[in-house]
Parts: C-alpha cells; sequence; structure tokens
C-alpha cells in the first residue's frame, strides 16, 4: 500500500503532481515516458522498496518461479505498476486507449435493467478504465475509494470524470459512505468494490488463492448476499502499450444459508482472480505478504 502512495506522489503535494504528469503525458509519448521510468525511476524502488520482498515471494511462492526468474518477475511487475500510474494520467488527460470487453454483454444487461448491482474489482491491472470501458447511459458507476488516496482522488480526479457517469465513493470514517453506497444501490445505480485488500479490523472470508489460504474482506460479499443483487467481477488487463482487455464475469448464487453464499461468491471471485494471474501474472499489485507469510 506504500509502494501505491508513493508512486502516486502520495497525500502531500498530490494535487501538484497530478497536474503535473497529466501536462508530461500530454506531450511526451507514452513508451519514451516507460522507458524513462523503467531505466531511472523502477531501479530506486527495486532497491530501497518495501514492496521487493512480497512481491518475490508471490513469484516464487505462488507462481513457482525460480529464484532469477522470481527476481526478473518483480522489475517486470514495477514496470508494468509504473506504465499503469501513466496511463492513468494519459487518461485523465484525454488520451484514449484501445479497449477489447470480453462478455460486455453480462455487463450491458444489467445496466440496462432496473435493479442496482455490485461490480467487484480487485488490485491488478487498471481498474480506473473499467468505468471509461463499460459506458452504460441508464446507471451511474459509482467506485470505491479506499484509504489515503480517496481524498486525493476526489478532489483531484472527479472533475475528471464530470462528463461520464462515473462518480468516486470515497471511504471515511465517519461512515458516510455506507448511505451513499445504499443509495446509489437504491436508485438502480451500480457500485464498484475493491475486494481484495484488508483495511483495519475487517471481517475476514479465508480461502484458497494461488495454492495457499488467504483472507479476504468480507463486507462486498455479505451485502450482495444480504440485499440479493447481482454481482458482476471485472478486471483491466494491460495487453499494449495502448490496449487493455476487459474481462466481466458474473457470480451465480449457490447455497442456501447465508454463510454459504458468501462463501460461494468468494471462491468464484477467486476463481476468476486466478484466471488472470495467469494470463499476467506481472500485474498483480498488492505490496504487501497477502498471504501472511
Amino acid at each position: 500500500m506504500a509502494q501505491e502512495r508513493a508512486w502516486q506522489g502520495g497525500t502531500d503535494g498530490t494535487s501538484w503532481m497530478h497536474k503535473t504528469l497529466v501536462r508530461i503525458v500530454r506531450h511526451v509519448p507514452l513508451r519514451l515516458m516507460y522507458g524513462f521510468v523503467a531505466l531511472f525511476v523502477v531501479p530506486f524502488y527495486f532497491v530501497f522498496s518495501k514492496g521487493y520482498k512480497p512481491m518475490y515471494h508471490y513469484f516464487n511462492r505462488r507462481l513457482g518461479y525460480g529464484s532469477l526468474k522470481a527476481f526478473a518477475g518483480v522489475y517486470r511487475n514495477f514496470s508494468r505498476f509504473s506504465q499503469v500510474i501513466l496511463d492513468r494520467f494519459y487518461m485523465f488527460g484525454g488520451g484514449k486507449f484501445d479497449v477489447d470487453v470480453e462478455n460486455y454483454h453480462l455487463y450491458q444487461e444489467l445496466a440496462e435493467g432496473e435493479p442496482g448491482f455490485m461490480i467487484l474489482s480487485a488490485h491488478v491491472g487498471n481498474y480506473e478504465l473499467a468505468g471509461f470501458s463499460l459506458v452504460a447511459t441508464k446507471k451511474r458507476f459509482n467506485a470505491l475509494a479506499f484509504g489515503e488516496e480517496a481524498e486525493a482522488i476526489v478532489e483531484n480526479r472527479q472533475r475528471l470524470f464530470n462528463d461520464t457517469n462515473i462518480r468516486i465513493i470515497p471511504v471515511k470514517e465517519d461512515l458516510s459512505h455506507l448511505f451513499a453506497i445504499n443509495n446509489a444501490l437504491d436508485n438502480g445505480e451500480s457500485v464498484s468494490f475493491p475486494s481484495d485488500r484488508l483495511l483495519g479490523k475487517q471481517r475476514t472470508v479465508e480461502c484458497e488463492f494461488l495454492g495457499a489460504p488467504a483472507k479476504f474482506p468480507m463486507g462486498s460479499f455479505a451485502l450482495a448476499v444480504q440485499r440479493d443483487l447481482p454481482v458482476l467481477t471485472v478486471n483491466v488487463m494491460k495487453t499494449s502499450a495502448k490496449r487493455y482487455k476487459v474481462y466481466v464475469n458474473r457470480l451465480e448464487k449457490e447455497g442456501t444459508t447465508k454463510e454459504e453464499r458468501i462463501n460461494a461468491y468468494v471462491r468464484q471471485y477467486v476463481g476468476h482472480l486466478e484466471e488472470v494471474l495467469h494470463l499476467y501474472p506481472e500485474q498483480w499489485f498488492n505490496y504487501y505478504e497477502f498471504w501472511g507469510e
């Protein structure tokens, strides 16, 4: 998590950093920016970042890479994450990407219907592109923003979404975000939840993930069961400099009790997450010991 704040400028001076990056990516070719960051910025984080060790364990222990391959995997991961960050600012500055959406009809069916629905995301790929890729005229796309980045996102990015159907809902200590979530769902809108990161003393569900038990926050899965809402998973993965692929899947209701249904949703969510990580192993961006190692 500290790794993400470092790449994005933290909270101090974030506005200046955002504006500067937007100006730069408007005039400098993305590939040139990628090369500069890979040569001069990534090595710094490779040596000094706390994210190196958990990422090495991810490649070595979870994906079975040998020592040298895992070492190279970490470098590719840091490089890819820097590209994703640059892509976000390129997008904020008006840049466009070619996007291929797999199973778009699953999203479209819900977007054109009356009930609200939930979208479960993860810290993989470039999820911020999802709101621009999944265009729905009938439903607002509400995205939760967690942690220290929330205020910066709202203040510096919401204006960039003014002409879209995207709204950022910051998670706040006063729990006002809960009212915003419920109002959005009551109004038949979609709400997106990052569902692969624990923050504070959240209730969790344990599930086998990439060959080892891992804990996932229960909140979004429990809300889906409680409100009996349709649930999609959406993962937006970078495939080349100017191209992304969006993977949309729908979670099926299984089980009779609340606990059984929550566990079923978690298993399916994790299954789809494993699928995209096997295809894009370098795009896992949780920079801490996710498996508690």
